[in-house]
């Protein structure tokens, strides 16, 4: 194999680079665990990068074993995009190992193609000369439908999720923060970019189309200067947005303002909250949780856990099973049980069975549902 172009020498070394910089960040300094998962993200982008330099007849000749083994790494760019996004904003995400879910795709991808990876080096080369079998193609096929999709759906998970934090907490951000904050969604919208430019290169490819322009070399120069700068970023602040629990060992502070900054902090999230539940009415939820109203707001979950303990002095459950009986006895009120069930009234105001709406109902109000609706009766007629 022949590095013959100054293009791919100067590639070659940004791959190198970028495999330096994730082993950096993946054995960085400290607890920053946001910063293992762009580690893992990078050295996935410089193994797609270094699979592209090296993506020759006579390198595959001399390791058969690598061919399609390292493209799995492609079915890891847009999760683990996602999943730095989600550990860096927010730092107590419950359920942490349900993240590997996420890889799901790439598991199957070596899953179903393990009877090709498991053939001898000599049958490998026979498939590369002669051609691959029509399950082979197939696959491969099918999952580089699922990189599109990926990029799709994992795109709007993204901007989702930096839209979610940045409403709910521009006013708790210095200007410094929010500036980040858009330094994140022009990272994610790069992203995209780049995926657009690489399914569009595949697809003039599959049809036999010709551009002007090389857009895989668009691509991967692109995603290796993007690397670069990215990792550069994510060292020079990787602790950006810490919340105040995360800083306590950094920040020496007498006890009574540490007291009293944590009262206003309960006030402001308090507002934030009582907000949200007005607004949005959450409680019609049936399986409602409180992790739901933590993906909302980007509050962690320990500081609404404070709220609903401090400034609602009543657990998450009570509170929102007021809101639910307020909303049932609004269509009681309304005549709503004409019509329908009180089963399905309990559904529509957010209870999730009968039973449950009878205990809460009788337990504030004293009476069962049937005499609340007896006694409006009797008051209407």
């Amino acid at each position: 194999m022949v590095i013959d172009s100054y293009y791919e020498l100067i590639l070659l070394m940004g791959a190198v680079l970028s495999f330096l910089l994730s082993m950096y960040l993946i054995f960085y300094p400290g607890k920053f665990f946001p910063n293992r998962i762009l580690g893992v993200l990078v050295l996935s982008w410089s193994v797609t990068v270094f699979v592209f330099i090296l993506h020759t007849t006579v390198f595959y000749e001399r390791y058969p074993h690598l061919y399609a083994l390292l493209d799995v790494f492609t079915l890891m760019f847009f999760p683990l995009m996602y999943l730095y996004l989600r550990n860096y904003l927010y730092r107590d995400i419950r359920h942490p190992r349900l993240q590997y879910l996420h890889f799901i795709p790439a598991l199957l991808y070596l899953i179903m193609l393990s009877p090709f990876f498991f053939q001898s080096a000599g049958e490998k080369l026979e498939m590369m000369k002669n051609g691959f079998p029509s399950w082979y193609l197939n696959v491969q096929l099918s999952f580089n439908l699922v990189i599109i999709l990926q990029g799709i759906f994992y795109s709007i998970f993204c901007l989702r999720t930096i839209h979610q934090f940045k409403y709910f907490r521009k006013n708790h951000l210095s200007p410094f923060q929010l500036s980040t904050l858009k330094w994140l969604q022009l990272f994610v919208l790069i992203n995209i970019f780049l995926w657009m430019v690489g399914t569009t290169g595949a697809i003039l490819e599959i049809a036999g189309i010709k551009l002007f322009l090389d857009l895989f070399k668009v691509f991967y120069s692109g995603l290796t200067l993007f690397t670069i700068v990215l990792g550069i970023f994510t060292i020079k602040r990787p602790e950006l947005f810490s919340e105040p629990e995360d800083l306590k060992k950094l920040v020496s502070v007498s006890r009574p303002t540490g007291q009293r900054d944590i009262s206003e902090q309960n006030m402001k999230d308090y507002e934030v909250i009582s907000a949200l539940i007005e607004r949005e009415k959450p409680y019609l939820k049936n399986d409602l949780k409180m992790q739901d109203l933590v993906e909302s707001t980007g509050i962690t979950y320990r500081r609404i856990s404070e709220v609903f303990n401090k400034n609602f002095n009543k657990s998450f459950y009570e509170v929102m099973n007021e809101y639910r009986l307020n909303e049932a006895k609004i269509l009681m009120q309304e005549g709503f049980h004409k019509n329908h069930t009180l089963s399905y009234l309990a559904e529509k105001a957010g209870f999730n069975s009968k039973t449950t709406f009878n205990r809460i109902f009788k337990k504030f109000t004293g009476i069962t549902p049937t005499d609340y609706i007896k006694d409006l009766d009797d008051t209407s007629v």
